[in-house]
């Protein structure tokens, strides 16, 4: 009797494993919002290429706001391409983010998300800071205590 129970426990135990596998291979995405103002969302001003512009952009639901990003150390990916944001070749207060192919440990691509909702680019002191006016552009400015303009939430 064992014997013909074999095969049924090997077949559940695969079916197990593989659903298992397959619910940590899909990682989950974010819509990220200055200030936790869930009517704006970080979002990508143009084609899905090197150097399209990261705006803030009413939220729509559409693949240019949705970002593969955890708390800590991160890359801020944009979910299901291979571009991450970027602060370029020398990062410095005032740059407009962009999107970039994503490298793994490059400097320009190393964020670090923080307990208190700030995506401050790794070990340079400069925070992901909402702009106003023309294209409501993302830029990197010195992180700085209660400017609000640097808090970030995930939707």
């Amino acid at each position: 009797m064992f014997s013909s129970l074999l095969p049924l426990m090997m077949f559940s135990s695969l079916l197990s494993l593989v659903s298992t596998s397959h619910v940590h291979l899909v990682p989950d995405f974010h819509t990220i919002h200055p200030d936790g103002d869930t009517s704006w969302c970080l979002d990508v001003g143009g084609p899905l290429e090197n150097g399209s512009l990261v705006q803030i952009y009413e939220c729509n639901g559409s693949a240019a706001q949705k970002w593969n990003i955890s708390r800590g150390k991160t890359t801020v990916q944009l979910h299901g391409t291979r571009f991450c944001l970027d602060a370029g070749s020398t990062p410095a207060n005032f740059v407009v983010m962009k999107i970039w192919e994503c490298f793994d440990g490059l400097p320009a691509q190393t964020w670090f998300y923080t307990d208190d909702n700030r995506i401050a680019l790794l070990g340079k002191g400069l925070c992901l800071t909402r702009t106003y006016g023309y294209g409501n552009r993302a830029q990197t400015r010195t992180c700085t205590d209660g400017d609000h303009n640097q808090v970030w939430t995930l939707g």
